[in-house]
């Protein structure tokens, strides 16, 4: 707390006391000093009319004033800023903290796609099945019988037809021997999901479409493939080619000389 001012009074050049400012003040109002009277302070050179004194103290209020004002004002400035400021870092923190969790939130959702998904070594692609070549069988076969119709039109027709049924023939004989693969850069080298404990890596999932069966069969496989396939048991179809008509046999020879050859024990239809 500051020290209050004071000045010292003298009337007809002798001394008769010393005032604190705003006390000199009030008795100069009262009368009790005169405005002839001179009053000095420290830092004065010389004695002055003590009339003066009322509007010295009046600048100096008044500049006090400005001051304050002055100083009220860049405090309220330097307060907004540092509130605005601590916004800005709540706003930051909140969004930093908003992006966080929606990293967080994607991690997690890859993780359990990845988990969910086949993943490939090579692309690095995420796909939820394998490329089956196997399923190249069936419109393969569609396309043999198709291009039997070329045959109908003489020259140009057999040379379309004959080349259009060793196409297809070729598609259905290699059906059977490519390994599943990514479906965008057809690379066998990938992952299974952990939880799928059903796939083979030799394998397509569940062995799409119609196959022999490699380790189930008698002679070709036939009938316990159709067996898997379907359903139906096992003695039922063998019976049922056995005792069926001419045209099961050719079914059979067909099947056994054009249709994969897989494992199926313990593979299940999806």
């Amino acid at each position: 707390m500051s020290t209050p001012q004071t000045v010292k009074v003298s009337r007809d050049g002798k001394e008769i006391g010393e005032y604190a400012v705003q006390e000199a003040l009030r008795l100069l109002a009262e009368g009790t000093l005169r405005g002839t009277d001179h009053y000095w302070q420290q830092g004065m050179t010389d004695w002055a009319l003590l009339v003066g004194l009322k509007a010295k103290e009046e600048f100096r209020l008044k500049n006090e004033l400005e001051v304050r004002a002055r100083n009220e004002k860049a405090q309220a400035a330097e307060k907004l800023q540092r509130e605005k400021a601590e916004a800005e870092a709540k706003s930051q923190k909140e969004k930093s903290e908003a992006a966080r969790i929606q990293a967080e939130a994607v991690r997690l959702q890859s993780e359990k796609k990845n988990a969910n998904n086949f993943q490939c070594h090579c692309c690095r692609e995420s796909f939820p099945r394998p490329y089956d070549p196997t399923e190249d069988f069936q419109p393969a076969t569609q396309s043999f019988f198709l291009n039997i119709f070329w045959l109908i039109i003489p020259i140009f027709g057999w040379i379309l037809g004959t080349i259009g049924m060793w196409r297809a023939t070729i598609r259905m004989l290699a059906s059977g021997l490519h390994l599943p693969s990514c479906p965008k850069c057809r690379s066998a080298n990938f992952s299974r999901p952990t939880h799928d404990a059903t796939f083979y890596p030799l394998l397509p999932i569940g062995v799409a479409g119609y196959c022999r069966s490699s380790d189930e069969g008698w002679i070709g496989g036939v009938c316990s493939g159709v067996a898997h396939f379907t359903g139906i048991g096992l003695g039922l179809v063998r019976v049922l080619f056995c005792l069926g008509s001419p045209v099961l046999i050719f079914v059979y020879l067909f099947m056994w000389g054009f249709f994969p050859k897989r494992p199926t024990k313990g593979i299940v239809i999806p």
